[in-house]
């Protein structure tokens, strides 16, 4: 995972050095790496993701935003109370707005108890902290705890520097 990570930086620092040449020069617009930790006090359920995204060079300004990325979500949760753990991966549309205001929207497939099940999820906060809200749809009734998580969320950005998304 760090080597692709490391390519990814990589590659985005050479698309983005071709930004010397005008705003528009390039063929990669940016994006980011993300990593977070979603957890629950309460229902005591935790939570890594990695995503990724692209920035729309359509909206926005380059170099001053706003940026809208559509991206992947790949991540884990645990319910330490039931001693239970899932997997998903989402399709996710984040906003990143002046000031440090994101937020999103989410669907994608949750790997629960050996089936594929349909999730949606909304998000929002301010610079690195935020709020998620959770549901995962199952033909057969899953306890509230299970297929709902409204938790917190702190995680971290890098950029990937292109021809919208640059300093």
């Amino acid at each position: 995972m760090n080597r692709c990570i490391t390519l990814l930086l990589f590659i985005a620092l050479v698309w983005g050095d071709n930004n010397q040449d005008g705003p528009n020069a390039g063929f990669f617009p940016g994006g980011y790496i993300g990593i977070s930790y979603e957890f629950n006090f309460k229902n005591k359920i935790r939570g890594l993701q990695i995503s990724f995204g692209v920035a729309l060079p359509s909206i926005g300004n380059p170099g001053l935003g706003p940026y809208l990325f559509p991206g992947l979500a790949l991540g884990t949760r645990s319910m330490l109370k039931k001693k239970k753990s899932y997997h998903y991966s989402d399709i996710q549309i984040n906003y990143l707005g002046y000031g440090g205001l994101w937020g999103g929207a989410g669907v994608g497939i949750a790997f629960m108890n050996g089936k594929k099940l349909n999730r949606r999820k909304i998000f929002g906060g301010y610079l690195m902290a935020g709020l998620v809200k959770e549901k995962i749809q199952s033909d057969e009734k899953l306890n509230t705890e299970e297929n709902n998580f409204f938790g917190y969320h702190l995680g971290l950005a890098i950029p990937l520097i292109g021809s919208h998304l640059y300093p």
